[in-house]
């Protein structure tokens, strides 16, 4: 079931198998196995919405180190060994070590999302599984530009994939570099330290350049912003194997390990995802910490800090960490409410019981049914052969591909793209965009202004424009107000800073440049809560938010007219239909008719509205569309056997297409559209 409530916002973070320990010469240190436990849980409370690891998301940093400490120590053990690497057989190990359970979780996401995503999820959710299977989840992330702070509800149940795709982009192109350098070298390692170094100091500067602090997920997602904290580990790793000096100093591993270890539980503790020292130099103290907590555990294996990281709990969390880590963030997502056993605990502890108990369930199955199998080649047929687990597993991610691109297809799935398709394409954000120009001289100009929900009207309005004859433009930016208001959700402004900071020139910008005749107003974002200044959030349902509002729109209304444009407001429509009923096979269920009345903060700021141009008779206007989307009073996901809205919300191609004339002959009805239009 889905989550149902208002959760801590969080950024998924994905926590990576290791490497192998006990393989040819690298001892098996008990104590990083109690590390892997540190960082997995700590990521685990940190999505769990517990404040007391604000720095949970650190637990990737810990693990992206270590990673890289062991890889490359087995690659320089295995080139003191044999004179060489064999990059068939560190990929092979690699392959079986990640691959089956991934292709396990990925393939209960698919199945889960086959039976609970609404239609115009599907796509998306798609596209999520195939790049996560392919290891191209970070790239996805940037490309897309999912948001960074999504809620529960709305996130990707694989979005935490991300940094698996970089530590496997990491395992392709590593063993290239450390067999390259080695062999430039002649077997010593001075040009891999020079690499490490060298690519170390390039990523702490590419993560710092780029970091913005509107939307940080380029600088977080990003292979080569990351990858400093890999060759941190790989730094290390290299070091050891140069100077046998660097292994002997016992008696202060213990001091250092403990020093690392403190650092990191205070930097766990403190450190907040929102806080930008991060990006600029933080990230990489603290992979140094780590690093120096690796060092002390490996030249001190029986000091204090390693028998404490060593005790058989943490040793059992972590040996099974990398199947918490790929099922507890869809077991998060996906769970929203606490088992009948845990029901009778306080607050939000029946259901953080529940989530941890399904995480530890299926890790716990995944490693001893799939994963060790594998690994140890006890599998039938496969047993320890290279070749036949490359065949099966080829086989296997061939048939998963096939399966999610079968699960997250409907058997008559509309044409869910969004009516503002185009302009996603184009940008058009913080910007007059030109939409249709009339071939006609001087012919009239009508805009288009507001949020993301006017810019989906984008393509009914093309063709309206061409049809009636007149240049159309846009100045509506997605969750951006009109008015000069902030704009919080749950308590975050900063996101629409550039929003607030960038509207009132682009609209000056369009009344001086197009002096349009016409100006169509939708902005949804209205309804959302604002921040004063400095002073406290104006929630939706205070009246000092709708006495905000009304200030604001008569000043614009008065701009507006002022400079000769007749101005229209679009009433906002009932946002009523649940998120299910736009599934095709739930649409014709009766709890998915739903009166518009049930919207009780569009009625009172439509209303507001109305007001607002009662004082500007003949220059603006109120038109309302709710009749068209809600016949007869009753918002339903289809209308006339179209879906107007993919999300209850947001126009869909097809629904711009469909309600843009009815929006004209609303204008023409009311006696909106100035002479020059008529």
């Amino acid at each position: 079931m889905r989550t149902a409530e208002r959760l801590v916002q969080v950024r998924p973070i994905p926590l990576v198998a290791a490497p192998e320990q006990g393989h040819r010469g690298l001892a098996y240190r008990p104590a990083l196995d109690g590390l892997r436990a540190i960082a997995v849980l700590a990521v685990v409370a940190y999505h769990l919405g517990y404040t007391q690891v604000r720095g949970g998301f650190l637990g990737v940093d810990v693990f992206f180190v270590l990673s890289g400490f062991l890889i490359t120590t087995l690659l320089l053990l295995e080139h003191q060994r044999t004179g060489t690497v064999s990059l068939r057989a560190f990929w092979g190990r690699r392959a079986r070590r990640l691959l089956p359970a991934l292709l396990l979780v990925l393939l209960a996401v698919a199945v889960w999302e086959w039976g609970t995503a609404a239609a115009y999820e599907l796509p998306q959710r798609r596209t999520d599984l195939l790049w996560a299977l392919f290891y191209g989840s970070n790239w996805n992330l940037v490309a897309t530009a999912q948001d960074y702070f999504a809620q529960y509800d709305t996130a990707s149940l694989v979005r935490h994939t991300w940094s698996l795709a970089i530590e496997e982009q990491f395992y392709i192109l590593w063993p290239l570099i450390v067999l390259g350098a080695l062999r430039l070298a002649g077997g010593r390692t001075r040009a891999l330290l020079g690499v490490c170094v060298a690519g170390i100091g390039v990523s702490v500067a590419m993560m710092a350049v780029l970091y913005s602090p509107a939307d940080p997920s380029r600088a977080y997602y990003g292979t080569e912003a990351r990858v400093h904290q890999l060759l941190i580990g790989a730094l290390l790793a290299v070091a050891l194997a140069r100077s046998e000096a660097f292994r002997r100093p016992r008696r202060i591993g213990s001091a250092a390990a403990a020093t690392g270890l403190v650092l990191l539980v205070v930097a766990i503790a403190t450190l907040g995802d929102g806080n930008a020292s991060y990006y600029h130099g933080v990230s990489a103290l603290v992979a140094l910490a780590t690093a120096l907590l690796v060092w002390g555990l490996e030249v001190a294996p029986r000091g204090a800090p390693a028998r404490v990281l060593g005790i058989a709990p943490m040793r059992w969390v972590g040996r099974v960490s990398y199947g918490v880590y790929l099922w507890h963030w869809p077991v998060i997502l996906a769970i929203g409410t606490p088992a009948a056993v845990f029901a009778w605990m306080p607050g939000s502890l029946g259901l953080t019981a529940t989530r941890v108990l399904f995480t530890a369930l299926l890790a716990g199955l995944s490693f001893h049914l799939v994963e060790r199998p594998i690994r140890e080649g006890t599998v039938p047929l496969i047993r320890g052969s290279l070749v036949r687990f490359g065949v099966a597993i080829g086989a296997a991610t061939l048939a998963l591909a096939f399966a999610i691109v079968s699960l997250t297809t409907l058997p008559s799935e509309r044409e869910w793209a969004t009516g503002s398709a185009a302009l996603d394409k184009l940008g058009c954000d913080f910007e007059v965009c030109v939409r249709y120009e009339a071939p006609a001289p001087g012919a009239p100009v009508v805009a288009v202004i507001g949020d993301s929900i006017a810019r989906s009207l984008d393509v009914g309005m093309i063709e309206l424009a061409e049809r009636e004859g007149w240049t159309y433009v846009i100045a509506a930016s997605g969750g951006c107000r009109i008015t000069h208001l902030l704009t919080s959700v749950e308590g975050d402004s900063e996101k629409y800073e550039p929003c607030y900071e960038a509207t009132p020139g682009l609209l000056r910008e369009l009344l001086d440049t197009w002096q349009p005749d016409l100006v169509i107003a939708l902005d949804s974002v209205e309804l959302a809560d604002q921040v004063d200044g400095s002073g406290p959030v104006v929630t939706a349902s205070d009246a000092e938010h709708l006495e905000s509002e009304r200030r604001e729109f008569e000043r614009i209304t008065r701009t507006f007219t002022a400079s000769g444009s007749r101005l229209v407001y679009v009433g906002i429509p009932p946002f009523v239909t649940p998120p299910d009923c736009l599934r095709e096979d739930t649409q014709e269920l009766d709890v998915c008719a739903i009166p518009a009345s049930n919207d009780r903060f569009a009625d009172p700021f439509n209303e507001m509205l109305a007001e607002v141009v009662s004082g500007f008779a003949g220059d603006a206007y109120v038109v309302s569309i709710t009749e068209h989307l809600c016949p007869g009073g009753i918002c339903r996901p289809m209308v006339q056997e179209i879906v107007p809205r993919y999300d209850g919300h947001h126009f869909t191609a097809e629904g711009a297409r469909w309600i843009v004339p009815l929006l004209h002959a609303e204008l023409v009805r009311a006696g909106a559209l100035p002479p020059s239009m008529s």
